[in-house]
């Protein structure tokens, strides 16, 4: 099938930093192409095409593996990676029988959290969603002044607490989020999502963070947040279609679906066809 030059020509991750080993070959798909790649004996990354062998665009940046199948433009800017009082790591690869534009979708989501996270994320009663703001910029998606009431928002912080969040969509496939850090509520966590789109309804989770932690093992800390994508899966795996529909009649939303609501008009407004649903 022809894709759309604004999903080919895009940076899709395959391997965050701690995963690839010096010297193995990996075999992934990417927008429905069979692709290997791997590290070479001087640990330089690099990806082909498994029918074409021709050798694909690589990047090494965020602490993640990226290839692209077209013309990829500059990378985002993520400067947090670059401040030195912040721990980088990342969680394992997830796949998931869905669109990654479901996976997006779910990740821009608060009001899930008392239902699915209950305990960390959110907690009965409290189910309302404050207003929140939703703009484009710099072609960009933006979403601003959403908090929510959280009684476990990081592994480190246990107690009740209202978390502010702001998400920004880089790209159809990536998004990041920064919520109120617990051990430092003057700055905010970073954690990431880049989604591997392996076919149209089928996708691999990259999730490397930048936190603010300096207490908690690497260990711990991914695995609260492996917990966290963990609790996703169940949903993520059995909606229906797996594809994303665009068309707003498909679905009933509410005012807190304001930032889903945003990510499918901006995806239309992109140009975005591939792991969407259409109208038979």
């Amino acid at each position: 099938m022809k894709i759309e030059s604004v999903v080919l020509d895009q940076w899709y991750p395959v391997a965050t930093e701690n995963m690839p080993v010096a010297g193995k070959v990996y075999h992934t798909r990417l927008l429905g192409q069979p692709i290997e790649y791997g590290l070479d004996d001087n640990a330089t990354f690099y990806a082909i095409g498994r029918d074409t062998r021709r050798p694909l665009p690589v990047l090494r940046q965020y602490y993640t593996y990226w290839v692209s199948l077209g013309t990829p433009p500059a990378m985002f800017e993520i400067p947090e990676f670059h401040e030195t009082d912040r721990r980088v790591l990342a969680t394992v690869p997830v796949c998931v029988r869905a669109s990654g534009l479901r996976v997006m979708e779910n990740f821009l989501d608060i009001a899930h959290f008392p239902f699915v996270h209950e305990g960390t994320l959110g907690e009965m009663p409290y189910t309302a969603v404050k207003p929140y703001h939703v703009e484009i910029e710099n072609n960009g998606l933006y979403v601003r002044g959403a908090a929510f009431h959280q009684p476990m928002a990081a592994f480190s912080h246990e107690g009740h607490m209202t978390i502010s969040y702001v998400y920004r969509v880089c790209s159809p496939f990536s998004a990041l989020l920064y919520k109120t850090c617990p051990l430092q509520p003057a700055k905010k966590d970073l954690v990431c999502i880049f989604v591997q789109p392996c076919d149209e309804d089928r996708s691999i989770v990259h999730m490397p963070m930048a936190c603010l932690d300096d207490s908690a093992s690497t260990q711990a800390l991914r695995r609260f947040q492996q917990g966290i994508i963990g609790q996703d899966l169940a949903i993520l795996n059995n909606q229906v279609p797996r594809k994303l529909p665009l068309f707003p009649d498909f679905e009933i939303s509410t005012a807190a679906d304001a930032a889903s609501l945003a990510y499918r008009q901006w995806l239309s407004e992109q140009g975005v066809v591939y792991g969407t649903f259409q109208k038979s």
